[in-house]
């Protein structure tokens, strides 16, 4: 008898650890939306294809969570567009003489995430986000593991609009 109780013990303590295994953040999305039109960012800076790397890295994170699938509807129920207005290099940090050791780069604009079904904005958000690279000066100073280039500050400013995106997406309603 002692034997099939730790059975049934053993059996319950798998089935909610799996369970809690399967979580996704579709949960948060308001429950009226089934599906997302992603609209390209207008780019109103001279960075080349700037909209088209924040609309990549913005799919690869909404198929990678599964927040919402993609319409493929003429009429989506929501969907998400923004504006790149500014990108500028702005000096960071100096050393003692006010050279620049290191630069954030920073970008501006406004996401906005439009319900189709009730006709209303869910979010329209202002962002200012930015990554941060070393000067030519101090790069040449440390390895190549420690360097920073502009090509890594210019990652990290798109990753940190998307998990804005993403966040705002996934707030409780």
């Amino acid at each position: 008898m002692v034997l099939p109780k730790r059975i049934s013990q053993v059996l319950v303590c798998v089935l909610a650890l799996t369970a809690c295994g399967i979580y996704s953040f579709k949960g948060s999305i308001p429950d009226h939306l089934h599906d997302v039109d992603l609209i390209t960012f207008k780019n109103m800076t001279t960075e080349f294809a700037v909209e088209t790397d924040i609309e990549k890295a913005l799919t690869d994170r909404m198929l990678k969570e599964q927040l919402l699938p993609f319409s493929a509807k003429s009429s989506p129920d929501s969907h998400i567009e923004g504006v790149i207005n500014s990108i500028s290099d702005k000096p960071n940090s100096f050393d003692e003489n006010e050279n620049i050791l290191e630069y954030h780069l920073e970008f501006r604009g406004v996401v906005i995430w439009y319900d189709h079904i009730r006709d209303a904005e869910l979010f329209k958000k202002n962002f200012n986000v930015y990554g941060t690279y070393f000067s030519e000066d101090e790069n040449a100073k440390r390895s190549d593991a420690e360097k920073l280039t502009r090509e890594d500050a210019y990652a990290e400013s798109i990753e940190k609009l998307i998990d804005l995106i993403v966040e705002s997406m996934t707030e409780e309603w």
